[in-house]
């Protein structure tokens, strides 16, 4: 499936925000895999494409990073950290809640195509652990069982084109 015309459009101002037009490709990939879910090889083609760039160069940045996905992932992808700050603070009972609270495993999809759990070697956030990043993008930390089981209840409320709200304001500071 091709890129929305808002991706691509995104994915060209991410270019024109960078002074050297490769350096946008990372930004060019989350803005393709927050659009149509995952990266398969028409949205790594579509995107090398755009920034001009040979196409198994732009796989093998797909294949290296981990928080890029080859395949579809659920809309809400909960990465529990699991190094040692979240681990000694219950990183563990977390995991093994999400995955008794929502039927599924480590790098496993809900049935309903809404939540996959992963799980990440590390996050930063050791100051405030145990965390999880929200869809490579936000940050819940100081986790508890509570905490994990509220944030389930929100995003199952959210509206569907709420999934993607954070993006980043290409060509501000802010």
């Amino acid at each position: 499936m091709p890129l929305s015309e808002q991706a691509r459009a995104e994915i060209q101002a991410a270019i024109a925000y960078y002074p050297q037009r490769r350096t946008a490709v990372l930004p060019a990939l989350r803005i393709a895999q927050r659009d149509q879910g995952f990266l398969g090889p028409e949205q790594v083609n579509e995107v090398a494409e755009l920034m001009d760039l040979d196409p198994n160069a732009v796989h093998m940045l797909v294949t290296f990073y981990d928080m890029l996905y080859r395949e579809p992932k659920g809309k809400y992808v909960l990465g529990v950290c699991k190094n040692i700050a979240c681990y000694l603070r219950g990183a563990d009972q977390i995991i093994e809640h999400l995955q008794d609270k929502l039927g599924v495993g480590l790098n496993e999809t809900t049935p309903d195509g809404m939540f996959t759990i992963r799980a990440f070697e590390c996050l930063a956030s050791c100051g405030t652990a145990p965390a999880l990043l929200l869809n490579n993008e936000e940050y819940v930390e100081n986790l508890s069982i509570e905490k994990v089981d509220a944030l389930l209840e929100a995003l199952k409320a959210r509206p569907p084109e709420a999934a993607g709200e954070h993006r980043v304001p290409w060509g501000t500071n802010d």
